[in-house]
């Protein structure tokens, strides 16, 4: 099983520089997004040993997706960068959300035909506002497009949540279809990517526990963007917490270096206000 935290670039820190600090505390999973694509060959050095999955520009974080007809060339430009750099990374995965920039039959045969330039096993995410009835409608039509291309699912429990949904819910329906799960805490109407113990609604032991109950054993990832440096120890505590749906634990020298990674945090968010 592996157990990671997205890796993007944070408040002006690049995310070549986030991959290094995770592999410094012993953390060997991390889910990526396009921005890698910016520092590739330090990307790659930075990440030796670690399993990496990618995540597809989505309206949410990119302002575009895969079916934003009047973004093709930066479209195309994004594709490019994942094909010309195989031979820097072999993604575990590629999660993708459905089109939500437009739903027109036009947008979505861009949609579809940009999704098969992918040569990685492709997982469909739950976005937010999407309810399970609709977000299986929509699973069923693009396995059929799809095929063996699609690998299975990736539930976003705060998705499910803020769409009015119990999340297991979810996992009951696809089950075993349930490669990946996102996890972060939120607000009660806000998708805030909080680390869990900063102010959000959700209760990270009870999930932990129901996915163990479940039987998960796939890729648990933490999408958690914290309020500031001085909350790296919730972030780090979040993952240590996790550690009881898997075999692999943090060792100690990566619990005393996460120790003081989030001291030194607290002392630069001190200095800079953040």
């Amino acid at each position: 099983m592996n157990i990671g935290l997205t890796a993007d670039r944070y408040q002006n820190i690049p995310a070549h520089i986030i991959l290094w600090i995770l592999r410094y505390v012993g953390i060997r999973f991390s889910e990526v997004t396009v921005s890698i694509f910016q520092h590739p060959a330090k990307t790659a050095k930075n990440t030796r040993g670690m399993i990496l999955g990618l995540h597809l520009p989505n309206m949410g974080n990119c302002g575009y997706d895969l079916s934003s007809l009047d973004q093709e060339e930066t479209v195309a430009s994004v594709l490019e960068d994942i094909e010309k750099n195989r031979t820097w990374f072999d993604f575990q995965y590629v999660v993708f959300h459905p089109p939500e920039a437009r739903s027109d039959a036009a947008a979505f045969d861009f949609y579809v035909q940009n999704l098969r330039k992918v040569h990685y096993p492709l997982v469909l995410e739950n976005t937010r506002g999407w309810t399970l009835h609709r977000f299986m409608n929509f699973h069923g039509r693009i396995r059929d497009i799809l095929g063996i291309h699609l690998a299975g699912v990736c539930l976003d429990i705060p998705h499910a949540h803020l769409s009015g949904e119990d999340w297991t819910a979810f996992y009951q329906a696809f089950g075993d279809e349930v490669k990946v799960v996102h996890l972060s805490d939120c607000h009660t109407e806000e998708d805030s990517h909080l680390p869990f113990g900063c102010g959000g609604i959700l209760d990270l032991l009870a999930i932990l526990e129901a996915l163990r109950s479940f039987g998960f054993n796939g890729t648990l990832n933490f999408e958690i963007n914290p309020p500031s440096l001085r909350d790296l120890d919730a972030f780090f505590s979040n993952v240590l917490q996790s550690s009881i749906l898997s075999q692999h634990d943090i060792t100690q020298k990566g619990r005393r270096r996460m120790k003081h990674v989030a001291r030194l945090g607290k002392i630069i968010g001190r200095i800079v206000g953040t």
